[in-house]
């Protein structure tokens, strides 16, 4: 029996398991990208070492979703907030940042893209209303409408490099609330 997906706060232990789930769900993110650059940016941004950082990083909150089946847990989603993350293109002096918000395809649909969403705004507004934005793929129109269902508005366009491939994200805000 499979339970529902357990959401908490990722330790220094999951830096190898997630390390390796973001390396799987990382490239259906970026449809069309060569896989050299493909493992360059896998290599790169998404080791154990990373994870480890930004887990030690007080600035960073890094959440992950656990489903359990077979006696064991697996990481079926996971999350990136930065605290504080300036823009050139966000008028305000410390938003917040969704840096990485990543689900199992099996795991799409569910309502855990919204649990996620709201642990993540409910953790940042315990810390005091502030605008909170993010970029994503401009090809994911899936992704953009959950976010515009979660407030946030397209504002710009901004480059995100995958190995040596500048990929076109739209950016989105939030305003504080």
């Amino acid at each position: 029996m499979t339970l529902p997906p357990a959401i908490r706060h990722a330790a220094p232990a999951d830096s190898p398991a997630l390390a390796t789930f973001a390396a799987e769900v990382f490239p259906l993110g970026c449809p069309g990208t060569a896989p050299e650059d493909l493992a360059a940016y896998i290599a790169a941004a998404l080791t154990p070492e990373r994870f480890t950082a930004l887990i030690a990083d007080p600035n960073i909150i890094v959440l992950l979703a656990e489903a359990s089946g077979d006696q064991q847990r697996r990481i079926v989603a996971y999350m990136v907030i930065a605290r504080r993350s300036p823009h050139s293109m966000v008028d305000a002096a410390a938003p917040a940042e969704l840096r990485k918000l990543y689900l199992h395809p099996a795991a799409h649909g569910t309502g855990l893209s919204s649990a996620l969403m709201h642990c993540a705004l409910s953790i940042l507004n315990a810390e005091g209303p502030r605008p909170i934005w993010l970029s994503t793929f401009s090809e994911n129109s899936r992704a953009i409408a959950f976010y515009k269902k979660w407030g946030f508005e397209v504002i710009g366009e901004t480059t995100f490099l995958v190995g040596s491939d500048p990929q076109k994200d739209v950016l989105l805000l939030r305003p504080a609330q």
